[in-house]
Formats: structure tokens, C-alpha cells, sequence
């Protein structure tokens, strides 16, 4: 198993959701752009290739986020599920906005895994 765990001192930042033009083209806000790259300029660890399964644990404060990732080799790992697992979690937590919490801004803590079924 590899690891890398390190500090980004970047004031966290929300996703804004998709813009659209009156036209049509769908676009990310110029905030969450700026954000998101800003992150990816200050990551310094390895790229861990298709061949690794990745488990990512997030610690987030109002000075910025340690990222710990643990990569394990995996070429075998194929998933029937082939979206982003993000992408599942908050479909499922938005669908339970009022049903099971008033807002899922009010969750804490959020372990997603997926998983061969086989």
C-alpha cells in the first residue's frame, strides 16, 4: 500500500452548482474553477495510476484540508457502479434533504465506499 498525506492551505470552498447561458452552454462557476485549480497546484503527491484502488480521507477546517490517500494495488477491481462515487453520495444525501435531515449540510462526516459485488 502507498500513501500520501498532506496539508492544502486553501480556505475550503463549496462546488457551486453548473451555470447556464441563455443559450444552452453549461458552465462551472469562475469561483469553483479558480478553487479547484488552486487545490491541484498545491497537491505535491504521486499520481496513482488505473492499476490502484483509492481510499481518501478528507479533514477539513477553515485553514484548509489534510488530504491522506492510501492506494493499494488492484488491477483486478472492476465495479458494476462505473460513476463517481462523490457524484452517487450526493444524489442519495440531496434525495434525503428533508426526509432524513433538514439539510445535508448538517452531515459531518461521510464514508462512501464501492464495491465488486461479486
Amino acid at each position: 500500500m502507498k500513501k500520501h498525506k498532506q496539508f492544502i492551505p486553501i480556505r475550503p470552498l463549496v462546488k457551486e452548482r453548473p451555470r447556464a447561458t441563455r443559450t444552452g452552454h453549461v458552465y462551472t462557476p469562475k469561483r469553483t474553477e479558480n478553487y479547484e485549480k488552486a487545490v491541484a497546484a498545491a497537491y505535491n503527491g504521486p499520481l496513482f495510476d488505473a492499476s490502484h484502488t483509492i481510499e481518501v480521507s478528507l479533514v477539513i477546517n477553515s485553514k484548509g484540508t489534510t488530504i491522506t490517500v492510501n492506494a493499494t494495488k488492484n488491477p483486478d477491481f472492476k465495479s458494476p457502479l462505473k460513476g463517481d462515487v462523490d457524484n452517487y453520495a450526493k444524489s442519495i444525501l440531496d434525495g434525503l434533504n428533508g426526509v432524513a435531515w433538514e439539510d445535508d449540510k448538517q452531515i459531518i462526516k461521510l464514508t462512501v465506499r464501492k464495491h465488486d459485488e461479486s
